[in-house]
Formats: structure tokens, C-alpha cells, sequence
């Protein structure tokens, strides 16, 4: 199930925000849009948060992380507070 992309989110190459695009990034304007896959990695903004995107839902995103003290956790957060990391 690698590499499966999530139906209806995607992210902007150039900006990296992610959320349902259609033809252009709300952000930048830019219309360089690429499907969110399974296992994406993800940062959510504003926080140190690093993570893998699990699953997707509507507009939340389930990312499964480990903290610092190797502790791994399954959050969901909602799609405009994530960002792909390359």
C-alpha cells in the first residue's frame, strides 16, 4: 500500500502547504499541485512536530509520530496545519 495516494488531499510543490487543491495553491497561487501519498512525511506548523501521514479523512489527517523519548503516538490534525517536508 506504499505510495497509495489519499483521495482528495494534495500539497503544493513549491509552497508545501497541504489541503484539498483543485488547479492552483490558495497560499502561493502556484499550480504545481502533487497528490498526498500514504506515509508522507509531514511537519505541523508551529509546533516541532515531525510525523508520517496514516490516514486521511475529509480534511483531518491522522500523523503518527515519535516524541523524545521514543514514544510513538497516532494524532489527527486538521490539513492546513501540515506541511510536507522533503
Amino acid at each position: 500500500m506504499e505510495g497509495v495516494s489519499m483521495k482528495n488531499l494534495s500539497y503544493c510543490v513549491d509552497c508545501k502547504r497541504i489541503a484539498n487543491f483543485s488547479e492552483e495553491c490558495s497560499y502561493c497561487q502556484s499550480q504545481n499541485i502533487k497528490d498526498l501519498t500514504r506515509k508522507a512525511p509531514v511537519n505541523v506548523i508551529g509546533t516541532k512536530i515531525k510525523g508520517r501521514v496514516l490516514k486521511v479523512k475529509d480534511q483531518m489527517v491522522e500523523v503518527l509520530y515519535i516524541d523524545e523519548n521514543k514514544n510513538t503516538y497516532v494524532k489527527p490534525f486538521e490539513a492546513e496545519k501540515l506541511k510536507k517536508v522533503l
